[in-house]
């Protein structure tokens, strides 16, 4: 019955955040969205089904990926710390997205834009374990060894290339769902749904795998197929979200050590949660991007970090985890 209320008050809690991000903006709207849902001519129709629509049903698919693939990341490398910033994936999908852009292979928001992005994160995350001295926290430092210099030859890439408009894209390092438009959002849809499909398969294993690599073996458990299915899984659901709204930081370290504490261990009930979850705190703070010093919008990453990081500290400091799951 918990689980069920849970489920239902962050449903709640989404929809209504959901519903807040079309009514709220710099553009007063004197229509309601009832009204909308059958009108779609007119300024506020504009506005709503253009412009603030995509940008609120991105923030909820982007922020159910990236819970997800924070659940994913913690879970494969047996770490609390591991998340998809940290260990490559968004370093990579980002240096991948602006090396396409700024050559002009590929258009913002397009699908060639995606591939790319999913394409260098999974690179960088096979780079990321070919080069750690050992698992655990040796392979976090390289992963941020490595994120480090990927975000500086993307800095680069975008220093030197002669594309007009190309620093524009230095938000990449912050996040923001400025650009999001409906063909964008169409774009990365399917790949964060396969991602999500791929996130579930392993979810089971990950129960198994959790006990340690020799004891998952004798349970059935194939490890190194196991971790290059997660690390495929990650790389979709990072790297299309990457390719659209850039790093976003926090939501994929944060989400999976709220919903331990909310739910437990076991995979499977984890990943819906990290969902919601993490589609819900998205649209929370990217409804305060937007308001909170309007007309000036603040970049969403630092949101996330301001959101994020204190509350992490708290939940570390008051919370056990437990990283065994029993069903």
């Amino acid at each position: 019955m918990k689980k069920i209320a849970l489920y239902i008050f962050f449903s709640t809690v989404a929809l209504v955040l959901f519903v807040l991000s079309l009514r709220i903006g710099i553009v007063h709207l004197h229509s309601s969205i009832w009204h909308l849902l059958t009108h779609h001519s007119g300024t506020d129709a504009t506005t709503v089904w253009q412009i603030r629509f995509p940008r609120a049903l991105g923030a909820a698919i982007i922020g159910a990926g990236l819970g997800v693939a924070g659940a994913i990341a913690q879970g494969i490398f047996r770490n609390p710390l591991a998340e998809p910033t940290l260990i490559g994936l968004s370093s990579g999908a980002t240096l991948g997205t602006i090396a396409v852009i700024s050559s002009g292979a590929a258009a913002y928001g397009s699908r060639t834009n995606a591939e790319s992005a999913i394409l260098c994160a999974i690179l960088a995350a096979f780079l990321v374990q070919f080069l750690a001295p050992n698992k655990g926290y040796g392979f976090l430092l390289t992963g941020i060894a490595l994120s480090a210099i990927l975000t500086a030859v993307a800095g680069l890439v975008i220093s030197i290339s002669p594309k007009p408009g190309i620093q524009s894209l230095s938000f990449w390092n912050f996040g923001s769902l400025a650009l999001l438009n409906n063909q964008t959002v169409q774009v990365i849809a399917p790949f964060i749904e396969v991602g999500i499909i791929l996130a579930f398969f392993v979810s089971r294993k990950l129960d198994a795998y959790s006990l340690g690599e020799t004891s998952s073996h004798y349970l059935g458990v194939n490890p190194k197929r196991l971790r290059l299915l997660a690390i495929i899984s990650m790389a979709f659901l990072v790297g299309a979200s990457v390719s659209a709204v850039g790093s976003i930081a926090f939501l994929g370290l944060l989400v999976p050590h709220i919903v331990r504490l909310l739910v437990g261990p076991a995979h499977r009930r984890m990943l819906s949660f990290s969902a919601l979850i993490g589609a819900t705190l998205l649209l929370l703070a990217d409804l305060m991007a937007r308001t909170l010093f309007q007309p000036h919008e603040i970049p969403l990453g630092l949101i996330t970090s301001l959101i994020g990081a204190p509350a992490l500290i708290i939940l570390l400091r008051t919370q056990k985890s437990q990283w065994v799951a029993h069903d």
